[in-house]
């Protein structure tokens, strides 16, 4: 993340606008590690952690990110944290813009637009489903498609 990730002038932007950050080297002995870590066991590194401002996680990915790719995971984490303030206007635009990508973020921004169409419109199925089905058919292999699926059990 050092080395790629981290320097591109974009990625630094969306940092700072949006993000307080810190980091933590897993070979050395830290106090604030538990803290840091949320009381959860972090099982590789990067692992990356989005908080509000009262600590409550949002969203956690580990793993390695391109330039690209990480600034799609930090507009999905945008996202969700709009969707927990119930700004279902700003999620689903920011989970759309994400979805509009060739990064491999799109298929999960997706899925996440249906939900938050879903709970925007009162709970309304044909919002979600019709969002799911977009889904389904621009990323029919996505673990995400077979996780919209699910509406093939639903009865009208």
């Amino acid at each position: 993340m050092d080395t790629v990730t981290c320097p591109d002038p974009a990625v630094d932007a969306a940092l700072t606008a949006s993000f307080s950050g810190y980091r933590l080297c897993l070979t050395e002995k830290n106090l604030d590690f538990k803290e840091a870590a949320g009381g959860v066991a972090v099982p590789w590194a990067p692992t990356f952690r989005y908080t509000d401002n009262k600590g409550r996680e949002i969203r956690r990915s580990v793993g390695w990110y391109s330039s690209t790719d990480f600034l799609a995971e930090l507009t999905v984490a945008r996202a969700h944290y709009e969707l927990g303030r119930w700004r279902f206007d700003n999620a689903i635009e920011l989970f759309e813009s994400v979805a509009a990508e060739t990064t491999r973020l799109a298929p999960e921004a997706g899925y996440y637009a249906g939900v938050a169409l879903f709970i925007a419109g009162k709970r309304d199925m044909a919002a979600l489903k019709t969002r799911w089905l977009r889904l389904i058919a621009e990323c029919p292999e996505s673990d995400w498609a077979h996780k919209a699926s699910v509406h093939e059990d639903w009865n009208p």
